[in-house]
């Protein structure tokens, strides 16, 4: 662990604050931070690939443009863990704090925010089941606020399977089932989410970052069933929808529930019939006449327990909402339990501490911006005088954009209203 340390720092195998480098390279390796593709990124980048461990996937002649990415590498992810553990400042300050951070994707769907909290919630859980692995129930106990984690633990599912009659609750349920994650990995097809691959998932120890085109579910967390040996049969999952737009508040909207449970009938809970796949080491033959195909339907497999949250970041008012059964509310495949998580406060998740509101609250804000351009983000230096006159200058070359003072005051009217028979012109 000291070795791998020392390799995610570039020598040293303690993090301290004035090592901007190392602290990203932690802060990557853990939530596969992505780079932008500017030229001040690129810099930043060659650091990272030559001395902290990142990922040169490809580059053009004369290294003009290089794409990188994190590795999954679940022993440089605990190394990560452990060092920025030791400096006790949580991850998400040292993202929103950090002087590269105009050099990061923005996370258009709010998923930086939704990965933080969840890993952040993961990471307590820890400490509290004291093992690297954590049952379901010290997960969600970590991630809710107390009252609310009173009421998920008797809570009834909100769909059922047909004609399964059981008063079990969600702590009954899920009482045989874990999570293990140290960091990230984002997929880039959403076939990686089928039941025949999430238990590959946990040997990485890895939550799941859904591709961004991907619709129905942005994150999934795989759940083993401990009982049971480690393999697809064992496995269920906590999915997670993110809205980072304020339409999203404290009421929740059921349609996106159903939208989930689409995804997971699926893709997650649906396995394609191996005979319709290619066998290995089949000699290649001339390609016979065409006949008409047959479509081969995806598998289904015994039904599951699942775990469905939808994360209303951007909502302004702070709610924890379990949704209850409705009177016709059609069977599952399995049992469902369906949570709105509002807001990005400590009344929603209990592990935002005092320090850590107003750096979530920041990438937030972040996410819904295409650049800082007019926020002058990217010169940290510049004055609150010379910041407040550049701000305008900047925005008048945007028309219409903000009701901010910038181009918006040309189309102010002047001290006559319009069709009073004025001929002056307002501007």
């Amino acid at each position: 662990m000291d070795y791998a340390k020392q390799k995610l720092l570039n020598g040293p195998n303690e993090l301290r604050g004035d090592n901007s480098a190392g602290t990203l390279a932690c802060l990557s390796v853990r939530f596969a931070l992505e780079f932008n593709m500017d030229a001040s990124t690129r810099d930043v980048s060659y650091t990272q690939v030559e001395r902290h461990m990142r990922l040169c996937i490809a580059a053009t002649v004369g290294l003009d443009k290089m794409i990188t990415i994190t590795g999954s590498e679940p022993l440089l992810a605990e190394a990560a863990y452990q060092l920025m553990e030791d400096t006790g400042k949580s991850a998400v300050r040292h993202l929103a704090e950090h002087s590269d951070l105009n050099c990061i994707d923005r996370g258009r769907r709010g998923e930086l925010v939704a990965i933080l909290l969840i890993m952040q919630a993961y990471d307590a859980a820890r400490k509290i089941s004291r093992k690297r692995w954590v049952s379901v129930a010290n997960f969600m106990q970590a991630l809710l606020p107390p009252s609310s984690y009173t009421t998920l633990l008797g809570s009834a599912p909100t769909s059922r399977p047909m004609d399964f009659d059981t008063t079990e609750t969600f702590e009954e349920i899920f009482k045989d089932y874990g999570l293990w994650f140290n960091h990230v990995i984002k997929i880039e097809d959403k076939g990686m989410i089928s039941i025949d691959h999430l238990w590959k998932f946990v040997t990485r120890g890895a939550m799941i970052l859904c591709a961004t085109s991907q619709e129905g579910i942005d994150i999934v967390l795989p759940l083993h069933r401990t009982t049971q040996n480690l393999g697809p049969d064992s496995m269920t999952a906590i999915v997670a929808q993110l809205k980072n737009a304020t339409g999203y508040n404290a009421t929740p909207t059921p349609l996106l529930f159903d939208e989930m449970d689409s995804v997971l009938k699926s893709t997650i809970f649906s396995r394609v019939d191996s005979d319709s796949q290619e066998k290995p080491n089949t000699p290649v033959q001339a390609e016979p006449p065409k006949k008409k195909q047959k479509v081969t339907q995806p598998k289904m497999v015994d039904s599951k327990p699942v775990i469905r949250l939808v994360f209303a970041l951007a909502s302004p008012e702070p709610a924890v909402i379990f949704r209850t059964r409705p009177e016709k509310q059609p069977y599952s495949d399995g049992d469902a339990f369906d949570i709105w998580l509002a807001g990005v406060s400590c009344e929603t998740f209990r592990q935002i501490q005092k320090g850590d509101l107003q750096s979530y609250q920041t990438l937030l804000e972040r996410s819904l911006l295409p650049h800082d351009a007019f926020k002058l983000a990217d010169e940290p230096k510049t004055g609150k005088e010379a910041r407040k006159a550049r701000g305008p200058r900047r925005r008048r070359m945007a028309p219409l954009i903000f009701p901010e003072p910038g181009h918006d005051g040309i189309h102010l009217p002047g001290p006559k209203e319009l069709g009073q028979g004025d001929s002056e012109s307002p501007v």
